[in-house]
Order: C-alpha cells, then structure tokens, then sequence
C-alpha cells in the first residue's frame, strides 16, 4: 500500500506539473525520452568508427547541432527579456539579456569564430596554450576548468529546482520568478545527462581516450536541448499568462494563503 501510494502522489505530482507547463502526457514523454536517445545513439555509434567520427569530431553533427541550439537560445532569451521588461519583471529581464549575451559568445566559440570555416592560422601564443589548437577560450586549461564547474552548476540547480518545487514549495503558488528559473520535471533528463559524464569525467576520468573525450559532444547537445525546451515552455507560458495575473502572482518563497 505505501508504495501504490508513492506512486499514485508520484502521478498526481507529474501531472499538476504537465499543466502548469501546459504540456500534454504524450509531450512530457517525448520530452523525457529525447536525451536517452542521445545518449544511446552516442554510445550505439561506438563500435562504428566512420560514424562516430562524422557525429563526435568536430565539425561533426553532434557540435553543429549544438550550434543551432546555440542560435536558437540567442532568440528565445532576446524575446524572453523583451517580453518580461514589459512585465515589470526587470531582473528577470537583464538576467536573460546576460544569458542571451553569453549565448553569444559560446556559439561563437564552439565554432572557434569561424577558424575551420574560414581557414585562419591560430595565434602561437593561444595555440600553445589551447587544448585542441584552436582560436577559443573554452578549451584553454584554468578557462575550461571553470567552463566544467559552471555547466556542472546550472545542471545541478535545473535538476534540484523542479524537485523542490514540489516538496519544499508545493503548497505555493508559481510566480513568473519561479516559472523563469525553476524547469518542468520533464527537462530534468538533459541536463542530468550533462552532469553525470562531467561528474565522472572530473571524479574518475581526468585524462580519458578519444572515444570517452568526444563523447562529451553527445552530453553538450543534451544540455542545451534542454536549455532550448525550457526557454521555449517559458516564453509559451508568459504568452498565455495575462500581465495581470502576473502582478497578483505569490512568490514560491513565500507562504501561500490561497485556499
């Protein structure tokens, strides 16, 4: 009986968080499903060298799709911060101006500025000091320890959110602060991904083979797939919600006396 009724509060859970986000039980599975299937394609594909190759090198499909998730965010948090400026949301709305920024400068160097595109010669001094040899930041040594440590961040605080959301505050009402910074369950999986290959990288692995070091392609696609779903959902729900609705919402960190 104490497990039929974890479950059936397990459902309930699951379910008033689909309509929060407005997703449908065959959206939210999708959704779920979208990151293991990344992950086995990933590792499906080992045994194939040539295939591995085209989706893990770079330049491969794994780091362009990466690319085009990147674009994707450099849109959705521009809208998003025009959106919630006009909300009277203005933290949230620079918050998301920096994040659209920062979109910016990743994309930008996950395609080392457009190095392999257009042929230029890597500075000495930065190719000296670069793991792969190229003209970016993220891979030289102190930058890319840093760069680990803030993806391990954010997937750590996307996976815990939602989960306190209905523990801690479930008895509260979801303001647009909360709705901006906390994801739906469902979006947990790609950014669990993400962290657990870094956690092990870092924990077990430090200086892993190709094929593991690659692999770390298929983890980065998964995290900012999940980036993409959750800024998506946002900007949907802000659309739905009515600015007055906004005004009168209730912090999640406070206490509610609603019904």
């Amino acid at each position: 009986m104490h497990v039929r009724g974890m479950a059936a509060q397990g459902r309930s859970v699951w379910a008033a968080d689909e309509a929060e986000w407005g997703l449908s039980r065959r959206a939210a599975r999708i959704l779920l499903a979208v990151p293991f299937v990344v992950a086995i394609v990933g590792v499906a594909a080992v045994p194939i060298r040539p295939l591995y190759r085209v989706l893990a090198n770079e330049d491969g499909l794994a780091e362009w799709g990466q690319f085009v998730c990147l674009a994707l965010l450099i849109i959705l948090y521009a809208r998003l911060a025009v959106e919630l400026w006009r909300r009277d949301q203005r933290w949230l709305a620079i918050l998301y101006g920096a994040a659209m920024v920062g979109m910016v400068f990743i994309a930008g160097e996950e395609i080392s500025w457009g190095q392999r595109i257009f042929g230029w010669t890597t500075p000495a001094e930065l190719e000296a000091a670069n793991n792969q040899g190229e003209s970016n930041l993220h891979n030289v040594g102190s930058v890319l320890k840093v760069f680990n440590l803030v993806i391990l961040g954010i997937c750590l605080i996307a996976m815990i959110g939602p989960v306190l959301r209905w523990t801690v505050w479930r008895a509260r009402a979801r303001s647009i602060a909360a709705f901006a910074l906390i994801p739906p369950l469902a979006v947990i999986p790609f950014f669990g991904f993400e962290f657990a290959y870094r956690s092990i990288r870092l924990l077990f692995l430090p200086a892993p083979r190709y094929t593991l070091t690659k692999y770390s392609e298929f983890g980065e696609l998964s995290f900012y797939l999940g980036l993409v779903v959750f800024a998506w959902l946002l900007l949907r729900v802000l659309r739905r919600r009515a600015p007055q609705a906004d005004e009168s919402a209730i912090d999640p960190l406070r206490p509610s006396f609603q019904g």
